[in-house]
């Protein structure tokens, strides 16, 4: 298709299931989304990027859920979180789960999908499952795929309406990804109450075109309010699993001189081969600047053997596993990280209260990691490195300083200013106030 890149591309999907479900999708080109839903005898929505209903403002406090008469003591409480396919998406959900379940033991609280088997492994070592929901990207991709993948978004939005249907879900919040949209948007058809959290500086598209269906939206970071402006948007931070949140409540001491500074690398999202790569290298030439390190590894998807065999080849001390799985006591150890710069890292480093050497991964979507790293730098809690920019003996020089006394005590500071251990909580409370005389 050629013609004016400006002019509007316009996709038009009619979905009808089983059961009652009408689905219409109208897609508006790159610099607009509108999306009109008719779900069965649900009230229709139709609202602009602007957050316009029917032609009028629409408010946070818009009785689309028809309240409860009588107290909410005793109600069963039934949350759906709808999750993407990174861990960055899946820890922050479950932390917001506990939190929830915490305060309400009985809560039914599920989580809902893409099918991806790392979510389905994350949640499943803490109990859950993930209910499967179609999505597919629909934005720079090709006509062909949109039109493709726009049908599987209608198929998501009976599905998604079933499994509300099915769980009698009254709260649904999404932590980003392409199916948070099908699962949202079929939540606003069923007068379900809608939150978002966004958890990067730059926010992610599902999230940009979802707020104006919502009636919360929940911030990780200050920085991204202003993508959020007509939506009012609740700086809450990131949510941190209870093991990470603890470690804001102990005190840190710097390196101490009689032994190595404990250096903890994570591979964290795509990171396995550069950090493999590089580090040993780097922290070998820290070694040559006098300061003595010790390394805790964590390889990933790469052969553990293999990257040990890279440090013993430096000459650094180091300890190599594929997973740490007590990731709160590895950060406990910690004086210094090296890692990605997704949100989620971001928030357990500054719990920890440690300084970091953060490496955004270059094609992260709207480069929102290299946003992240400098949001985080420029408090004074770390150095960002692009891989590009990686040279190791000007960087090498730099990890040595920050792992001075002076330097690592200003900086360790500055990274614990920057930690929201009751995030979580915080969450819950906004929710509960959302939710009144609503579960």
């Amino acid at each position: 298709m050629t013609g004016d890149p400006r002019m509007e591309t316009k996709v038009r999907v009619n979905g009808t299931a089983p059961t009652g479900d009408d689905v219409h999708v109208d897609l508006v080109g790159r610099e607009g989304f509108r999306m009109v839903l008719h779900a069965g005898t649900a009230p229709e929505i139709t609202e602009d990027d602007r957050g316009y209903a029917h032609g009028t403002r629409r408010s946070h406090e818009e009785p689309t859920t028809p309240r409860r008469r009588g107290p909410t003591v005793g109600v069963q409480r039934r949350l759906l979180i709808a999750v993407g396919p990174t861990a960055g998406h899946v820890y922050p959900a479950v932390a917001i789960a506990e939190a929830y379940r915490a305060r309400y033991p009985d809560l039914d609280v599920r989580f809902a999908g893409a099918l991806d088997p790392l979510a389905m492994r994350l949640l499943g070592t803490h109990g859950y499952a993930l209910e499967p929901v179609s999505a597919s990207q629909l934005v720079n991709v090709g006509v062909g795929a949109r039109l493709a993948g726009a049908g599987r978004v209608v198929a998501g939005v009976v599905q998604a309406r079933r499994l509300l249907r099915a769980h009698r879900t009254r709260l649904v919040l999404g932590v980003g990804g392409y199916a948070s949209g099908a699962i949202l948007l079929a939540a606003r058809t069923l007068g379900a109450r809608v939150a978002i959290h966004e958890a990067n500086v730059v926010p992610g598209l599902a999230n940009r075109l979802l707020a104006p269906f919502a009636h919360r939206v929940y911030l990780g970071f200050a920085a991204a309010a202003p993508a959020f402006a007509t939506r009012d948007p609740l700086v809450m931070g990131h949510p941190v699993r209870a093991d990470i949140a603890a470690l804001v409540g102990e005190r840190r001491t710097p390196p101490d001189r009689d032994r190595p500074a404990r250096v903890l690398v994570l591979s964290s999202t795509r990171g396995e081969r550069f950090m493999a790569n590089r580090v040993p290298d780097l922290l070998a030439a820290v070694e040559r600047r006098g300061v003595a390190v010790e390394v805790l590894h964590q390889s990933g998807r790469l052969l553990a053997d293999d990257v040990a065999h890279a440090y013993r080849l430096a000459g650094v001390k180091a300890t190599v596993a594929p997973y740490l799985d007590a990731i709160a006591s590895a950060y406990r150890w910690a004086d210094f990280v090296v890692a990605r710069s997704g949100a989620g890292t971001i928030a357990e480093i500054a719990a920890a209260g440690v300084p970091a050497l953060l490496v955004p991964l270059p094609d992260a979507p709207g480069d929102h990691q290299a946003a992240n790293a400098v949001a985080v730098a420029s408090t004074g809690a770390g150095i960002v490195v692009r891989e590009d920019a990686w040279r190791c003996d000007p960087l090498a020089a730099q990890v040595a300083a920050l792992l001075g006394e002076a330097a690592w005590t200003a900086a360790a500071a500055a990274s614990r200013s920057l930690a929201r251990p009751d995030a979580a909580a915080r969450i819950v409370d906004d929710c509960e106030a959302l939710m009144t005389d609503r579960w």
